[in-house]
């Protein structure tokens, strides 16, 4: 699973729903076990390889290689052609590609872990990882989140590194030698006898059992794209290299370059300029606010002809335009300032409901009570509400009723008022 990405050998075995068989044909999803493999098997925070496996009379989509104990190296995919029985002959083919994408990110890790020391403090080590084809992330141990300054000074490292296109060395040595070299040991690793030294020139040792690229400059380009907490002293970084690295930068032009056209700007003068737009915005808002207020304080002295006298006291019962409780709370208030002593009641409707709202003047709450008045008319409307004797509120699920509410109000103000 290091040098070699083709090679040819012998099934020895084959499972199907957890049972050993001695065949598997098209379209069934097995395990295969061959006497060696070029397949990296999942291990070290690494993912499997994926590719293909073929022999005369069959062809295996390799969708997953997983590394069991003792070093078993098992094969998982589905069998597209064909049929493949144990014993036959076959050829097997890793994702180059892939594979080589991997490398990147894995190479990529020690780099980060290496820069992460340097930037943050020799207090960070590696709390666990998933290399991927696609990107990795690194966990680690910190204190704080990453600062986006930190963060900078990371990727500079990390791709000054990649400039400089330094070999790569691996060796096999016991446990004791590679501490006696300065081998950092990860997390909750554990080691055999033998193990191997993955070394960056002076930049980074580390005891590593997974596929990496020959140099660094193969890497070719290393970005931070998120950084986060995962548990409490523990931070998260995700990042990507190579192709994907590329195709993200790419991708972040392109929504510059698209927001640039839209508001009529450069990318140098973007940040300035949106921050003039988001003033401009507030402001409008502002105006609209006051513009709203104004329209609607016209309304509400409007209404004021609609008063009508009910026992010798004057009552305002009518439907109003009102979007919101806040904005129907407004119109009471200023209605019972203007109507001095009396009964105020609104009703509103839109997006299939109602509000409601009543109020009553100070010196006629021992009389009249606005949080009784709206109980009974909230009943009528299919909802609920209450409030004070002197202001009180409502909705309701049937706007198709808001009037017989309306016109049952007066009744019911006039059995107060009696």
């Amino acid at each position: 699973g290091y040098e070699q990405l083709t090679a040819k050998s012998k099934v020895v075995a084959l499972v199907k729903d957890g049972e050993l068989v001695d065949e598997a044909r098209a379209g069934e999803q097995v395990e295969l076990v061959t006497e060696e493999t070029p397949f990296y098997g999942e291990a070290g925070g690494q993912v499997g390889d994926k590719g293909i496996i073929k022999g005369d009379n069959f062809l295996m989509h390799v969708i997953d290689t997983l590394k069991l104990p003792g070093d078993l190296i098992v094969h998982v995919g589905e069998i597209k052609e064909g049929i493949v029985r144990t014993d036959e002959e076959v050829e097997l083919v890793v994702d180059k590609e892939l594979r080589e994408d991997t490398a990147r990110n894995h190479t990529a890790t020690h780099l980060l872990h290496a820069a992460l020391r340097e930037v943050l403090g020799d207090h960070v080590k590696q709390a666990g990882s998933l290399v991927s084809p696609k990107g990795f992330r690194f966990d680690l141990t910190h204190f704080a989140a990453i600062t986006p300054e930190e963060i900078r000074k990371i990727e500079e490292i990390v791709n000054q590194r990649i400039r400089e296109n330094i070999p790569l060395e691996t060796r096999i040595m016991t446990m004791e030698e590679a501490i006696k070299a300065g081998a950092i040991a990860l997390f909750e690793e554990k080691y055999g006898e033998k193990v191997r030294l993955v070394q960056i020139a002076d930049v980074s040792k580390e005891l590593c059992g997974g596929t990496h690229t020959s140099r660094t400059g193969d890497i070719g380009l290393f970005l931070i794209v998120h950084e986060t907490s995962v548990a409490a002293g523990v931070r998260r970084i995700e990042a990507i290299t190579g192709r994907e690295a590329v195709a993200y930068v790419q991708k972040q032009r392109e929504c510059i370059n698209d927001l640039c056209k839209l508001i009529k700007t450069s990318p140098q003068e973007l940040s300035s300029r949106v921050n003039q737009l988001l003033e401009q915005q507030k402001k409008l808002e502002k105006e609209l606010e006051a513009l709203k207020a104004s329209l609607s304080s016209k309304k509400t002295f409007d209404l004021m002809d609609n008063v009508r006298e009910i026992k010798g006291l004057k009552v305002l019962v009518t439907e109003v335009d009102a979007d919101s409780p806040k904005i129907l709370r407004e119109m009471m208030d200023k209605l019972k300032q203007k109507i001095k002593s009396g009964v105020v009641i609104l009703g509103a409707k839109g997006d299939g409901k109602v509000m409601l709202i009543a109020g009553v003047t100070d010196d006629l709450v021992a009389k009249i009570s606005a949080n009784d008045l709206i109980k009974k008319m909230a009943a009528i409307v299919g909802g609920g509400g209450g409030g004070r004797p002197d202001m009180a509120q409502a909705g309701g699920s049937k706007p198709e009723k808001l009037s017989e509410a309306l016109d049952a109000s007066l009744k019911l103000v006039e059995e107060m008022a009696s």
